[in-house]
């Protein structure tokens, strides 16, 4: 993660996409017009796209990641959309019992975890939606709430510095966003800018490139069936699961169903990931072996090493 100066480009980039999400919102009737009656719901929508911007523009200032949690959180959303193909959390996912050490061992501390089977629609859910039937991208990510990860997990920071990642704090979050998600959905209105939508949703990764954080990814959102959405600006809400206060979320609706989030380098794997490649990143999350490879970690080359408790997660050692 690197900090960033904020600059007339960076606001002016902001500005951009805020209009363009403002133009594609789906309170507009098909002929392009505010829908009659519907003239304070729009008031209300343009005024909470400014809230938003405000709200964004803070967190791209600060890029703040004191316990590696922002970065995990938004990660999650990358891997969840990338495999599971939605943001469902709800449905998803699942709070349980474990003793805090792994997602194996029971106790009475309170972690989350992926469904498997369907949902009460019929439809495949968590595990059963991924083509491994594990989704190993999700699951490591989901194996560093637990203290098996205690003191081994960082991040790069800015410069030669590193973060440490807190499992119980990563544990007790995804938890408490969790609960949130399913309150959200609970009450799910379309239409609404501050509710979330009862609209499905499908996303497609497009591509990655170079955030206000660090790497914004890309995905296509449609309904289901691959029409456009009508409510695209209510996916937001659909990530409060990944806390929307989290810098590293940073969402933009770029208009024609593109919407991005903006994860730490390592965590989400990319099309072009090598093992020859001596990559910058403490912690990363690879379907290719890394073992032996080089990496840099605060400014000092080392080498990756395959953790005990995730076949896809190397740290920079």
């Amino acid at each position: 993660m690197k900090n960033k100066t904020w600059s007339p480009i960076a606001a002016l980039s902001i500005t951009l996409a805020a209009a363009t999400a403002a133009c594609s919102a789906g309170d507009l009737d098909p002929a392009g017009s505010v829908a009659p009656g519907d003239e304070a719901s729009a008031a209300e929508g343009a005024l909470e796209e400014s809230t938003d911007l405000g709200s964004l523009e803070q967190g791209l200032m600060s890029c703040a990641n004191p316990d590696g949690t922002n970065s995990v959180m938004a990660a999650f959303a990358v891997a969840a959309a990338k495999e599971l193909g939605r943001w469902q959390a709800g449905k998803d996912f699942v709070v349980f019992g474990t003793s805090g050490y792994s997602e194996a061992s029971w106790g009475m501390q309170q972690a989350i975890k992926l469904q498997s089977g369907t949902d009460t629609s019929g439809q495949p859910r968590g595990k059963s939606r991924c083509a491994d039937g594990k989704c190993a991208q999700v699951q490591a990510l989901l194996d560093m709430q637990y203290d098996q990860a205690n003191n081994q997990v960082y991040f790069q920071g800015s410069g030669t510095t590193r973060v440490l990642l807190s499992p119980a704090a990563l544990r007790s979050r995804m938890v408490a966003k969790l609960r949130e998600q399913q309150t959200c959905d609970s009450s799910a209105r379309d239409g609404d800018g501050g509710a979330c939508p009862r609209e499905e949703h499908k996303l497609v990764f497009q591509s990655a490139a170079p955030g206000s954080c660090d790497m914004n990814f890309y995905f296509k959102a449609t309904k289901p069936d691959g029409t456009a959405l009508l409510y695209p600006n209510q996916l937001k809400n659909k990530l409060k699961f990944a806390d929307q206060s989290n810098p590293y979320i940073s969402f933009q609706n770029l208009g024609g169903g593109v919407v991005s989030v903006d994860p730490t380098l390592g965590l989400n794997p990319l099309d072009g990931d090598a093992p020859g490649n001596c990559s910058s990143a403490c912690t990363k999350i690879s379907p290719t072996p890394l073992d032996g490879t080089c990496c840099s970690c605060a400014g000092m080359n080392k080498k990756y090493v395959k953790t005990k408790w995730s076949a896809v997660t190397f740290l920079c050692q």
